[in-house]
Formats: structure tokens, C-alpha cells, sequence
């Protein structure tokens, strides 16, 4: 499930850092035009059409949360069914126990459903990103978390163009940096020394 494709590990990029997000949205955009793939963009809030510039298809976790959601209300239609009519069915007032009292289900099917989708698209969202406890954080600006905006390009990547124009083009587009050998780095499982070295350039 987890998109290994996303992984920093074992890579050198070319980035750019971008301190204005309309800055960087135009430079995808030229990118793309000539032919330059892109790896990702790291940026510390969402840039609204960043996703389409980058070509990216909408996201299946409607799906996901459909079948969640589906099994959640056959788990309530179970439950309640189980407990009302196998289980202890409880007469009262002459009333029927069987598949008739279907609709006295309903909050608890709707409770269920409303709650396994939730949970649900929870998960897969941790899963699919990765962004599970205790995974070390991959970083190329230090400040892509802050105000800084980064623009990754793989150099393992075949491109249209040379590394030379590539980061010429980053500049012209307004990038306030250019790095044609960059790695990613974490703060949390990085010995003191190498980080503060680390830091000291990015």
C-alpha cells in the first residue's frame, strides 16, 4: 500500500527554493512545458492548483471511504441484528422480532457507518503517506517546513534538458536557491555534529 516511488532515501536532487508560492506554481508550470520531470514540491501549507500542475489524478481515498463506509453499516445491520432477534429478542408490546424491525437499526447502522469511513480513510491516509509513529522525517531545506518552499528534481531522472539550463531555469523563475546535489536529511536520527554540518548548508 505504502507508494515506495515518494521515498527520498538514495537520491541527490536538484532543487529550487521558492519563498513565494505563486513564484513556484509558475515555475512547475514552465517546467513541465519543457519536459522536465519533477519529483515532488514541499511546501508548509497546500498551494491551492500546485496538485494539478504537478499532474496529479484526484485521489482514490473516496473509494477507500466508500468501502469503509459500506462496512461499517453491514457491521451495524450485524450487530444490531445479532443482539434485537438472535441473540435476545425482547417482545414488547406485541411488536415482531425479526427482519420487519429493520428500520429501529437504522441509528446504529448510521453510527457505525459514519464511523468506520472515518477511521477508515484515517488510516489509509497514514498508511498510503507513510506518516506512520516513529518514522524519521525526510528533509532538503530545513526551512521547508517554516516559509521556504522547495522544488525537487530527480537527478537519476532522464530530463529534455541539461542540469546547466534546468537550474538556470529555477533561478529565472524566481528561486531564491538552487542546489544541483541535494540529499535528504532528518533532524530526530541524525547525530548532533553531522546535522549541525547539515544545516549549515541547507
Amino acid at each position: 500500500m505504502i507508494d515506495k516511488s515518494i521515498l527520498l532515501d538514495d537520491k541527490t536532487f536538484t532543487v529550487g527554493i521558492f519563498d513565494d508560492s505563486d513564484k513556484l506554481l509558475n515555475a512547475v508550470g514552465t517546467l513541465k512545458k519543457k519536459g522536465v520531470k519533477i519529483f515532488d514540491c514541499y511546501t508548509p501549507f497546500p498551494v491551492h492548483h500546485l496538485d494539478k500542475a504537478l499532474g496529479y489524478d484526484r485521489t482514490n481515498i473516496s473509494i477507500g471511504a466508500f468501502l469503509c463506509g459500506l462496512l461499517g453499516s453491514l457491521t451495524g445491520f450485524t450487530l444490531a441484528y445479532s443482539m434485537n432477534v438472535v441473540d435476545w429478542p425482547m417482545i414488547i408490546g406485541g411488536k415482531p422480532q425479526d427482519i420487519s424491525v429493520f428500520t429501529s437499526f437504522i441509528p446504529v447502522i448510521f453510527e457505525l457507518t459514519i464511523l468506520f469511513t472515518a477511521f477508515g480513510m484515517v488510516i489509509l491516509f497514514f498508511a498510503r503517506t507513510r506518516m506512520i509513529h516513529g518514522i524519521k522525517e525526510d528533509l532538503l531545506s530545513r526551512r521547508q517546513t517554516d516559509d521556504h518552499m522547495v522544488l525537487a528534481i530527480d537527478n537519476g531522472e532522464t530530463q529534455d534538458l541539461s542540469a546547466s539550463e534546468i537550474q538556470s531555469l529555477l533561478t529565472s523563475e524566481g528561486a531564491i536557491e538552487v542546489d544541483a546535489s541535494r540529499t535528504s536529511f532528518n533532524t530526530s536520527l541524525t547525530d548532533e555534529e553531522e546535522l549541525a554540518k547539515q544545516l549549515m548548508t541547507t
